[in-house]
């Protein structure tokens, strides 16, 4: 592989107008979607509205560049190849990027200030740990040049450069080179985390993984914020400090997370916070603001990614003081502080934030080469945050087992410390409940730890002298003894008198006592108000809803987020669906698709994935019901869904009532793998049965989608007895042959469709990367006379203008919800005709009050003339009719006999409504 600076060979001659970021270059990785992982994206400047052709792993892609900047970008189809493949991008003018070497994995992001710069040679036992390089060869570094810029940057530019190559991949064999002079200097919390994921990843394992180092020491989060970040937080909008250089607000986003923003990435690690911590704004919560900054930020790289909201781990800060510091000083350190504002960062009931975890690091104190505020053991944050990485990234639950990998022992360990989840009163005293399945072999121990020289950097008060649980009564803060703490799975007992209002725990910079589960991973720190038990009063059922008759409008999430879905992300989806005039166009259904669930609890009922959807399925369904919309899930009728989640299989009836408990609206039920009935049916009638009862006993209607069912004369004769829709064929693609391919399935079995069953080509793939401009209107007009469920599959939050006006085109939709003339509901095609290798479709569909659509498209590479004929449409030979053009919005002249576009282009069409004069 080539390590100069990508810099040098991707940005041509003088006269080329085709630049691309330097991450794309020689030996880069492309994030695969494979288990929660997002499509990768490749992007870059071309000549103003030229057309840039990109080839990739042998699949060819055409973009248009901006016509106002000339900026690109494109989706790419990764084949989960773990081989090389090259990657040529060429424009209009005839200017070309070749780009080697590259392949598809995980790329690991990590940034921060100087924690996450702090390198590998200077963390415990450095020599032996660069050696284990060896064992990872599928390994790929790139260490980003340190930069700052009061404007964003779309490219990477010069600066200090600490590992020597800089904005350019490095392979395995080139960082341990010359005694491993690059991984000596390479962000140590980078290697060592993707290292303990690696081996912690039982499938896949050799996957090769791209880390990736942009951090820049001594740095406030501020400078890590694009400047929309700094809108989430009005009440401190006005109170971020004033800084130069590096540590001015947004500084560091503009130059060195910006040209990265179309980079898709498995996951972030984030160590920071220390600077914030040090100077700190008067007369300002200081754990409000940085959680506020904290989060706003992490939103904001999401949203500018525009991938779904990717994994996120942040390490929680370690002591910045040596143990015996006098508390007077540490409490004016700002550690914890800004500990408890990292904690908000981990998912919980309606929180800001998900598909994210941390590291707690409050017993990781220690002094290093730089000092007793960058502690050297990486080595066990490092471990830490990979344990938080395999849970939150790829769905992992309970416990794991690394393997052994050379020098390095193998280890079993459930994924987390304790995870605090209330605090009550009883007669027994404070109860301090923690996440189920944390909390096993819980114990107060005293705190250990070692200087880079091997020295101690442990307690010396210890839990003797300085327990960490605090409880506060009458007016004032107490500590509980040591011996005044009980344990048992899953729950504290802190035996006090008096009523307690609150209860915190490690509260101080150095924590000199901290309570470790079984495997040695501490709680981490907590400030809480003492709850009172939950209400169990059921809300009452509502007004009795009425079936569905027209075929659903909506969005599913598959096509564009995959399994890169969250509550946080549908909760977007709803909001800009009320916004930008979808729902008032006739959307309602918000559904998910695939990878939301994780289990099953030990009575069956299902378990949404703890790290996307910590506040339930049922606050996301109540959520859309608050908006005016519906929600929908995803299951399938095996035993396991096409994502390897727990199926319905033999567990219909339980999930069926676990959903209707929720109020879900829409279930999409998939066929996939593992056990099967013989009969395919069985399953679906299960689900009807069930969701029947949902329906007599709540008002609530569930529509029950199905997979699948082609055949007319076969299970065409009763699936309509048991489903609302079904799907028709497979799963179609952005492009113009699969969409054509899935209309001619379902055009076959258009005979059984009737109000309230309806034949499903699939999810729409209007808005995503592969069609054109007049591929989509073709595409969204087929559906919509076919009468078939239109399912929005592409970016809501941030559509295009011309996606929006092509999914909001009121004339066109009505087609599709009208029940047609004698509740003949789906329109056909009505004839075909070939000119050479083209062939020329004309569709009708008889409209309810007596008019009559009529769609002409052009399924050929040439222009031409389409003619759709009163006989072939069934209209009174001799009858006048007024035409409407759907897309125009405008009145034609009238037609008799006959109606005739002229110059359809290629792969494009013509949507009229015939009406009787």
């Amino acid at each position: 592989m080539k390590t100069v600076l990508a810099l040098l060979c991707l940005i041509p001659a003088a006269t080329s107008k085709l630049i691309v970021p330097q991450w794309i270059s020689d030996g880069m990785i492309l994030q695969e979607n494979k288990q929660y992982g997002a499509r990768p994206f490749l992007n870059g400047i071309s000549d103003v509205g030229s057309k840039v052709t990109i080839v990739a792993d042998n699949t060819q892609y055409i973009v248009d560049a901006d016509p106002v900047d000339g900026k690109w970008e494109v989706m790419i189809n990764p084949s989960h190849s773990h081989t090389n493949f090259n990657i040529s991008i060429t424009n209009t003018a005839g200017d070309k990027i070749d780009v080697s070497g590259a392949t598809y994995g995980d790329v690991l992001f990590c940034s921060g200030q100087s924690n996450m710069v702090f390198p590998m040679e200077n963390v415990l036992n450095a020599t032996e740990e660069l050696a284990t390089l060896a064992n990872f060869q599928q390994f790929r570094f790139f260490q980003t040049a340190l930069n700052y810029s009061s404007t964003p940057l779309d490219v990477l530019e010069g600066g200090a450069c600490t590992a020597g190559i800089c904005n350019s991949w490095v392979d395995a064999q080139t960082a341990g080179a010359k005694n491993y002079t690059y991984l000596k200097n390479f962000s140590a919390m980078c290697y060592l985390t993707a290292r303990e994921l690696t081996r912690l990843r039982t499938i896949d394992a050799g996957t090769p993984v791209g880390l990736v180092q942009s951090a820049y020491g001594g740095t406030r989060v501020e400078a890590w914020m694009p400047e929309s970040a700094f809108d989430s937080c009005p009440q401190y909008k006005n109170l971020v400090p004033a800084r130069k250089d590096q540590n001015a607000a947004m500084a560091l986003y503009n130059a060195m997370i910006n040209p990265f923003k179309t980079m898709s990435v498995r996951a972030t690690i984030w160590y920071q916070g220390e600077a914030n911590a040090d100077e700190k704004i008067a007369g300002v919560d200081q754990t409000a603001y940085y959680a506020c900054m904290y989060q706003a930020m992490i939103a904001s790289w999401r949203d500018k990614k525009g991938m779904g909201d990717f994994a996120w781990i942040t390490q929680q800060l370690p002591p910045s003081v040596v143990s015996g510091t006098p508390m007077s000083q540490q409490l004016e350190t700002g550690r914890i502080q800004i500990r408890l504002a990292e904690a908000e960062t981990v998912p919980h009931t309606d929180g800001l934030t998900d598909i994210s975890g941390m590291s707690v690091g409050l017993d990781m104190g220690g002094r290093s080469a730089w000092g007793v505020d960058h502690p050297p053991n990486k080595n066990e944050m490092s471990r830490r945050m990979a344990l938080s990485l395999y849970h939150v990234a790829f769905g992992v639950q309970g416990r794991f087992t690394a393997a052994p990998v050379g020098s390095l022992k193998g280890y079993n360990s459930y994924w987390t410390g304790p995870v605090f989840k209330s605090a009550t009163q009883t007669a027994d005293g404070v109860v301090i409940s923690v996440d189920e399945g944390s909390g096993f072999g819980m114990s107060l121990k005293d705190v250990e730890g070692l200087n880079v020289n091997g020295s101690s950097a442990g307690c010396t008060l210890c839990c003797a002298k300085m327990p960490p649980f605090e409880v506060f009564v009458n007016g004032n803060w107490s500590t509980i003894p040591a011996s005044s703490v009980t344990t048992a799975t899953d729950v504290i007992t802190l035996k006090v008198q008096g009523t307690v209002s609150q209860v915190r725990y490690a509260w101080s910079d150095f924590v000199e006592c901290v309570l470790y589960n079984n495997d040695s991973l501490p709680l981490g720190p907590f400030l809480a108000n003492l709850t009172s038990s939950p209400s169990t009063e059921i809300a009452p059922v509502g007004v009795k809803e009425q079936p569905i008759q027209s075929p659903p409008l909506g969005f599913n999430s598959w096509n564009f987020y995959h399994c890169n879905i969250d509550e946080n992300t549908v909760k977007k989806v709803i909001d800009a669906m009320v916004a930008n005039g979808m729902k008032d166009a006739g959307y309602q259904y918000v559904n998910i698709d695939d990878c939301w669930q994780v289990g099953r609890t030990s009575n069956g009922t299902i378990i949404p994935d703890p790290v996307r959807f910590p506040s339930g399925m049922k606050h996301l369904a109540d959520y859309a019901h608050s908006k005016g919309m519906k929600f929908g899930v995803y299951t399938a009728r095996k035993q396991f869904t096409c994502q390897g989640r727990p199926g319905s299989y033999e567990m219909e009836v339980i999930d069926a009532d676990t959903y209707c408990d929720w109020g879900i609206d829409y279930v999409k039920i998939d066929q996939c793998g593992g056990k099967d009935y013989k009969n395919v049916s069985s399953s679906w009638m299960k689900f009807h049965s069930r969701f029947e009862a949902c329906y007599q006993n709540t008002g609530r209607y569930i529509v029950q989608s199905v997979e699948s069912c082609g055949d007319p004369n076969t299970c065409g004769q009763w699936v309509p007895n048991m489903a609302n829709l079904w799907r028709t064929g497979g799963d179609v693609q952005a492009n113009w042959e699969s969409v054509m391919h899935n209309a001619a399935v379902n055009n076959a079995m258009q005979t059984i469709a009737k109000p309230g069953h309806f034949n499903d080509a699939d999810m729409l793939e209007v808005g995503d990367v592969g069609l054109s401009y007049d591929e989509e209107v073709s595409h969204f007009s087929i559906w919509a006379i076919m009468s078939s469920a239109m399912l929005a599959g592409t970016d809501l939050v941030n559509p295009s203008n011309e996606t929006l006006a092509i999914l909001t085109n009121k004339e066109v939709i009505a087609v599709n919800q009208d029940l047609g003339l004698n509740n003949v509901i789906q329109g056909k095609m009505v004839n075909s005709t070939k000119i050479g290798n083209d062939q020329l479709q004309v569709w009708g569909k008889h409209m309810s009050n007596g008019d009559v659509a009529v769609l002409l498209v052009n399924n050929g590479a040439a222009a031409h003339t389409i003619t759709a004929s009163w006989e072939e449409l069934g209209i009174p030979s001799g009858k006048a009719m007024k035409v409407r053009d759907l897309w125009t919005h405008t009145d034609l002249s009238p037609a008799t006999n006959s109606y005739s576009r002229a110059n359809i282009k290629s792969h494009a069409c013509a949507f009229v409504l015939l009406s009787p004069q």
